[in-house]
């Protein structure tokens, strides 16, 4: 996990004050080199998502609904703006990991 941080944000300094061994910490007032999702607000942490299956909606070339179909929806990040502490942070990776177990993605 990434923390991005503003150290004029005091629930920025908060989870800072608090975040677990494993977090890197990008102090946005300072020189950095991190290019991936940009905050909204501070603090955000981006998080990890792992791929899972999902039903989505299947269009004809006309528009006409055809039905569902299984896809893959690929691993990826995302940002999670002004988590109140990192219990909460934990619930959301509980659920994405949770869904990617119960909703595996599609064999190839």
């Amino acid at each position: 996990m990434i923390l991005l941080h503003h150290p004029e944000v005091e629930l920025s300094r908060d989870l800072l004050a608090t975040a677990p061994s494993d977090v890197v910490c990008i102090d946005w007032t300072q020189p950095h080199t991190y290019d991936g999702l940009p905050p909204s607000a501070f603090p955000t942490v981006i998080v990890d998502v792992p791929a899972y299956g999902a039903d989505v909606p299947l269009f004809g070339e006309d528009g006409v609904f055809l039905g569902m179909a299984r896809t893959t929806i690929p691993a990826h990040q995302e940002a999670l703006r002004l988590p109140v502490s990192w219990d909460a942070v934990q619930s959301f990776v509980a659920s994405v990991e949770d869904r990617a177990r119960l909703n595996p993605p599609a064999m190839a």
